[in-house]
């Protein structure tokens, strides 16, 4: 599906984040719960693990990403105990994401080496019936056991995604540049400018349309200043960069 021309007033309301990040066990795991400001959905987005983190970086790298809603839903569950009453409660999904060529999904974000709890497979099926309900997918994913390389580029690139107040004045030139070069190195790309500004001010312009999805570059390999660029098309499928375990709407 294509959601790019959508108007998001709607969702935005719907989708709001159901439940506020609990930090009540931070000391037990410091400095991981926080917060970064998401260029993509133009606010505050929360995490609760850095395996949200880097899920979230990744949605925020990925061209084809257009909106993505940190706890977006409620999903009720209930399940008969062995006294034979009915325990409910309420389990709330990590992330809700639209992406263009794709159904919404409804991801668990989820680390390998994690306790499992008992009612995993329960709330999984119930997850994945609440999403067919809606036709999106739901889906299982351990972004924690992507490449180190690529959770490496992606924490290099999320420290790039400020937009300082010259960068509109040099956007423009930049993009033509790499058009009409096609495919360039960071630095040569920079270098470029010398005659008419300091290169060095014109890499964090650089960097900064790579996480914003008009530049791409090769996030398999280190990224650094020799690393070529060009104008982004189609990102790669990012879901290949998760240990996905799926569950669409055929396996429900």
């Amino acid at each position: 599906m294509e959601w790019s021309n959508k108007n998001w007033k709607v969702e935005d309301e719907l989708y709001s984040q159901k439940r506020k990040v609990n930090n009540k066990t931070s000391w037990k795991r410091p400095h991981i719960i926080g917060a970064f400001y998401s260029n993509k959905m133009d606010k505050v987005v929360e995490y609760e693990s850095l395996a949200e983190l880097l899920a979230y970086y990744l949605f925020e790298l990925d061209r084809q990403v257009i909106r993505y809603y940190v706890q977006p839903v409620e999903v009720n569950i209930s399940i008969l105990n062995d006294e034979g009453e009915i325990k409910t409660w309420i389990h709330i999904p990590d992330v809700l994401v639209f992406r263009n060529g794709s159904d919404p999904t409804l991801y668990q974000i989820k680390d390998i080496n994690s306790e499992v709890p008992k009612t995993f497979e329960l709330t999984n099926r119930k997850c994945a019936k609440y999403a067919e309900e809606r036709n999106w997918v739901y889906s299982i994913i351990y972004p924690k056991q992507m490449p180190k390389i690529i959770s490496h580029n992606i924490k290099l690139l999320s420290g790039m995604t400020k937009k300082r107040k010259y960068f509109d004045e040099w956007i423009p030139e930049v993009v033509y540049r790499l058009k009409f070069a096609q495919k360039i190195s960071i630095i040569d790309l920079a270098c470029s400018f010398s005659a008419k500004i300091n290169p060095l001010m014109i890499l964090p312009v650089i960097y900064y349309l790579i996480t914003i999805g008009e530049f791409k570059t090769d996030i398999t390999s280190e990224v650094n200043q020799y690393s070529e660029i060009s104008i982004a098309s189609d990102f790669d499928d990012f879901d290949l960069y998760f240990m996905n375990e799926g569950v669409g709407k055929d396996e429900v």
